[in-house]
């Protein structure tokens, strides 16, 4: 092998090394004395030899097993090559010592593994899409009283979930759940407020939906130095409705004060008006441009499905608040985790590609590429050995680039405006 094709082989193996720091970082975090104490509740909690001591509780839920709990735990066990069994009561005796905290901090994890290794931008721009969604939950007492529910007279519970995601990088850098009284631009802001230490001195652009334009919302950005494109709805300036030029300039007023935004306006492809409301006011960036840049933003739509339908998130393995608050962010880890293998196999699906005339580019198949974590993730997360983590790291990561799916640019999918509101309502798992 000549020295080009050395540079190439290293240069691939870097990049894998993503999922690697991710599983190194989480098991030296898992299994240390300073995270556990922080994580139970009581000084007497773990204290004593269990069947599955700390860290094996938190990384049994990593893994986002949907079976029947007592399924999912003869199958961790025997994963781990440990004669032992364990009741389901038992289990969720362990899991309710843990604070939420635990698993908001792991989920932080795999955001700083990601962010500072993956820095692609547009126009220099890291580009953040704000988008919320409602959870459906257990049909259960304590939970509806907590988290509410979607809709007059509604009797289901439900819990408003907020992400702020890196679009060009695929990663999910901050997630929120709540009651159903919290409202999205309230979860909108407490992202903006959150990501302040992202990425410290670049230049950040949020994108918004027509459900978030306010003059606060626009106001907090405006004083945190932060770009934005907001899609706003008819009727919330009267000033932004009356300009006929596809791009101009509007004062928004409150109490006083004054905000002036450019406006841009086009047609959708079904012959729809659309009014967006930027602070970018570089005229090299025209129509066009905010065209395309405003549906960068889809990605985070799609990334819900994933996490609804792909990850089964509302498939909840507890009836409890801090239960599902425990599931969310566990959900938000193996989102990213999935996400960086998808990063560390697309060199070599690139590769492997490369001088076939594809009509199309590949990339890893996100279905394919949770069901290997779900299979093999907990044994790197539970492996110390540098050398033996690798290995299955790389185990992982050769299961993914083995099945890809084709890029397909330019499509519509319409929105299903009668779906179906909850897979999951009675929590009735299979024993398989």
């Amino acid at each position: 092998m000549n020295t080009g094709e050395n540079g190439e082989k290293l240069a691939l193996t870097c990049k894998r090394r993503l999922v690697k720091i991710i599983a190194e970082l989480t098991n030296r975090l898992a299994y240390s004395e300073g995270f556990k104490n922080a994580a139970r509740k009581k000084p007497a909690d773990f204290t004593r030899n269990r069947k599955m001591p700390f860290e094996e509780v938190v990384l049994f839920m990593l893994t986002s097993a949907k079976c029947s709990t007592q399924c999912s735990l003869r199958r961790f066990f025997a994963a781990l090559g440990k004669e032992v069994s364990m009741k389901q009561q038992s289990f969720s005796e362990a899991r309710a010592k843990i604070n939420v905290s635990a698993f908001v901090q792991l989920f932080q994890l795999t955001v700083g593994a990601m962010t500072e290794n993956l820095r692609e931008t547009w126009e220099g721009y890291l580009v953040y899409a704000v988008d919320g969604s409602k959870i459906a939950l257990p049909a259960d007492k304590g939970l509806l009283a907590h988290f509410g529910s979607a809709g007059r007279g509604g009797t289901s519970p439900t819990a408003q979930a907020s992400i702020l995601y890196d679009v060009p990088n695929d990663i999910v850098v901050d997630a929120l759940i709540g009651p159903m009284s919290t409202d999205e631009r309230t979860m909108a802001s407490r992202h903006i407020e959150n990501c302040k230490g992202f990425a410290p001195g670049a230049d950040k652009l949020f994108i918004f939906d027509r459900g978030y334009p306010s003059f606060e919302l626009v106001e907090e950005l405006e004083c945190g130095g932060f770009s934005y494109v907001m899609r706003a709805r008819s009727k919330f300036s009267v000033e932004i409705d009356a300009q006929e030029a596809p791009d101009g300039h509007a004062w928004l007023e409150q109490d006083g004060k004054r905000i002036r935004v450019r406006v841009v306006k086009f047609d959708l492809d079904s012959g729809m008006p659309e009014t967006l409301i930027t602070n970018l006011t570089d005229e090299s960036l025209d129509v066009a441009t905010f065209k395309k840049l405003y549906f960068m933003r889809w990605p985070v739509e799609t990334k819900y499905d994933v996490v609804k339908n792909k990850l089964q998130l509302e498939n909840f393995t507890s009836r409890t608040i801090e239960g599902v608050e425990q599931d969310f962010y566990a959900a938000m880890y193996l989102t990213n985790v999935a996400a960086a293998a998808a990063s560390d196999a697309q060199p070599e699906i690139d590769e492997a590609r490369e001088g076939k005339n594809n009509k199309y580019r590949y990339k890893a198949n996100v279905n394919e590429a949770i069901g290997v974590l779900k299979d093999h993730l907990v044994f790197a997360l539970a492996e110390d050995s540098p050398r033996k983590q690798g290995k299955l790291i790389q185990k992982i990561i050769d299961e993914v680039t083995r099945s890809v799916t084709p890029i397909r640019g330019d499509r519509s999918v319409p929105r299903n405006s009668t779906p179906r509101k909850c897979k999951f309502h009675h929590n009735r798992k299979a024993n398989c």
